[in-house]
């Protein structure tokens, strides 16, 4: 392929700029291309840590697609870890493309990712205008969806037990009653802690929200809302929508060779 194809593609379809949250990084991060540039190996990894960066030179990858930049914030020093994953980077003419939140958004993204792995149904897109002004589909608004066609409604501790089988999660957080019922779930793919999205969710209808983080004053303003609120580690989400990703473009491109890294979540569990 060459390079204007995936970046088109990803631009207008899978990942579209538009759908950034805030203007952080998004697109060609590193390296310079012409739009004929041709593409044959592509690595997709949710970082650019030094072992996925190492893994792409090994296996003389094209272009890597990462949810997560080198940086996410201007420069104003060089850090030994920049200059690393930098001078690794430079060993083989490697491009990097970052999808950034867009993909929390997208079609086939995490928060679409999420709602399909706890076998909800959609009832409409949740959406937010960024700092742009533009309307992003940020989250789901879902129904629930019962395993059994018995006619019990789905209570918060059935909906905690589905999200540790089906995502594979260890512990999770929440706030909230285990027998509460839930009737409306509102996903938020990301890691945003802002109230004005749970106000929104209330306004919706909806009894349960869902994303991948949560402080003090979010966890408080949902007890005293009466929302049930539950916080996912989100690496696991990441992984599923990059695979399904990965998948794809297997499909889409069947001459180009495809890779995929998984580092691991950083972040441990002590049991």
């Amino acid at each position: 392929m060459f390079f204007d194809e995936i970046k088109s593609l990803f631009e207008k379809k899978l990942s579209p700029r538009i759908y950034r949250i805030n203007s952080e990084n998004y697109g060609l991060h590193y390296g310079q291309v012409s739009k004929k540039k041709y593409i044959k190996r592509i690595l997709l990894s949710v970082d650019l840590s030094l072992e996925s960066i190492h893994y792409a030179i090994k296996n003389k990858i094209n272009l890597i697609i990462s949810l997560y930049g080198l940086i996410n914030e201007p420069i104003t020093n060089f850090n030994q870890l920049l200059i690393n994953r930098l001078t690794l980077l430079s060993k083989y003419p490697t491009l990097v493309f970052v999808l950034s939140s867009s993909f929390i958004a997208a079609e086939g993204g995490i928060s679409e990712t999420i709602m399909e792995s706890l076998y909800l149904k959609l009832d409409k897109p949740f959406n937010i205008e960024n700092d742009k002004g533009e309307i992003v589909p940020i989250g789901r608004i879902c129904l629930p969806n019962l395993y059994t066609r018995t006619k019990r409604s789905l209570n918060l501790d059935n909906l905690l037990n589905r999200i540790k089988s089906n995502l594979q999660i260890e512990k999770i957080s929440f706030v909230g009653k285990s027998s509460a019922e839930i009737n409306r779930i509102c996903i938020v793919g990301g890691e945003t802690t802002d109230l004005s999205y749970l106000r929104k969710a209330l306004k919706y209808g909806c009894d349960c929200y869902l994303s991948g983080n949560m402080n003090h004053n979010f966890a408080d303003y949902a007890r005293e809302s009466g929302l049930n609120l539950i916080q996912i580690p989100l690496y696991n989400c990441q992984m599923i929508a990059l695979r399904k990703l990965y998948n794809f473009l297997s499909l889409e491109f069947p001459h180009d060779e495809f890779y995929f890294y998984d580092a691991k979540n950083p972040v441990k569990i002590h049991n």
